[in-house]
C-alpha cells in the first residue's frame, strides 16, 4: 500500500505558540483537552519533541471555541467536531465566526448533500442526526443559509427533472419547513417593535426563502407575522390595516406571481410611507426587468441582501 502524501491543508507544520495566536486558544486549555479528550492530537512533532499541528488542526480548534462560546460545554463541542471530521462534514475553510457574514462550507460531502440524499431515501431519522450534528457546531441562521437553502433548491432541480416523485418532494421538503417553522418561533425575544408581515403573492406555492428570511429576521429579534403562501390582496389588506407593521415583504418565485405584485399599491394604504412595502424573490432575480416593474423597494437578490436591507430601512425610518 502507498502512503498518501498528506495535502497542505493536513501538513504538520505549526508550533503550538503560533495555533495559539491563531486561535487565541491558551496552552494550558488545548494541553488539558488533549488529556481530557485526546483532542487535538498532534499528528507530528519536531525533532526536539515539540507538537506541531496543521490548518485542520487550526479549523477544527476554531469550531470547538466558536460553539463553547455560545455555551456548548467543551466536552460536547469536541465531541462535535471529532464526529463531523470523521463522517467527512467538517468545513475546510474558514469558521463561521458571525451569523451575518455566512459563506458556502467547501466541506465535502457537503452537509446539504447528505441531508437531501437522507430526505431522498425517506431516511428522516439520519436527517435528525444530521441537523443535531449541525447543531453542535453553526447556528440555526448558518444552517438555514448554507445547509437547508441549497437542499430546497437541489429537491426542486429533482422534480423538475424526474429524478424524484412529487411525494418525494413534498416529504422532503416538508420536513425542511417544519425545521425552519421551528426556529422562526424559538428566537429571541423580539423586540417592542412593529412586527414585520412575510407574504407570498397571490397564486405563488413556493415559500422556501419567505421561510428562511422569516427564521434569519426572527434570530435577530424582529417581530414577525408569517402568512406565508398565496396571500390574496384582499385578504393582506385587511391584515395590513389591523395589524400595522412596520414593514411587507412579498415574494414572488415564479414570474406570473411576481407580475401580479404590480398591483399591490391598490390594496395597501401607505401613511407617510408606513408600512414600508418591500418585495424580492427569485423571479427578480433572473428577470431583472421585473424589478423595474413592481412599486416599493426591491430587497435583494439574496436573502441575506434582504435580512440586511430590511434592517437598514427600518433603521433609517426609525432615525
Amino acid at each position: 500500500m502507498i502512503d498518501q502524501k498528506p495535502t497542505a491543508y493536513e501538513e504538520a507544520i505549526l508550533n503550538i505558540g503560533a495555533v495559539t495566536r491563531v486561535t487565541g486558544i491558551p496552552i494550558a486549555t488545548m494541553h488539558a483537552w488533549e488529556r481530557r479528550y485526546g483532542f487535538p492530537r498532534s499528528s507530528a512533532r519536531t525533532p526536539g519533541g515539540h507538537r506541531l499541528y496543521s490548518q485542520k488542526d487550526v479549523t477544527q480548534l476554531r469550531c470547538v471555541k466558536a460553539q463553547i462560546e455560545r455555551g456548548v460545554s467543551a466536552r460536547q463541542a469536541v465531541t462535535a467536531v471529532q464526529n463531523m471530521e470523521s463522517g467527512g462534514c467538517l468545513p475546510l475553510g474558514q469558521v463561521f465566526e458571525t451569523s451575518r457574514s455566512v459563506n458556502p462550507s467547501p466541506a465535502s460531502p457537503a452537509f446539504h448533500v447528505q441531508l437531501t440524499e437522507a430526505l431522498f431515501r425517506h431516511d428522516l431519522a439520519r436527517a435528525d442526526q444530521l441537523i443535531g450534528e449541525m447543531l453542535a457546531i453553526y447556528s440555526p441562521e448558518e444552517i438555514t443559509l448554507n445547509v437547508i437553502g441549497p437542499a430546497l433548491a437541489e429537491l426542486g432541480d429533482a422534480w423538475a427533472e424526474g429524478r424524484i416523485k412529487v411525494s418525494d418532494e413534498h416529504l422532503a421538503s416538508n420536513y425542511l419547513r417544519q425545521r425552519l417553522l421551528m426556529w422562526m418561533v424559538t428566537g429571541p425575544r423580539p423586540r417592542e417593535t412593529s412586527p414585520i408581515v412575510l407574504a407570498c403573492a397571490p397564486d405563488e406555492w413556493h415559500e422556501g426563502s419567505l421561510l428562511m428570511l422569516g427564521v434569519l429576521l426572527r434570530r435577530q429579534g424582529w417581530p414577525v407575522a408569517y402568512l406565508g403562501q398565496n396571500v390574496p390582496f384582499t385578504d393582506l389588506a385587511t391584515f395590513v390595516q389591523q395589524v400595522q407593521p412596520g414593514a411587507v415583504v412579498l415574494v414572488g418565485m415564479c414570474a406570473e406571481p411576481a407580475r401580479l405584485l404590480v398591483d399591490w399599491p391598490h390594496w395597501i394604504t401607505q401613511t407617510a410611507g408606513r408600512p414600508l412595502v418591500t418585495y424580492g424573490g427569485r423571479a427578480f432575480v433572473v428577470q431583472p426587468e421585473l424589478q423595474g416593474l413592481v412599486p416599493g423597494t426591491y430587497l435583494g437578490d439574496t436573502i441575506q441582501e434582504g435580512v440586511d436591507s430590511l434592517e437598514e430601512l427600518l433603521g433609517k425610518y426609525k432615525s
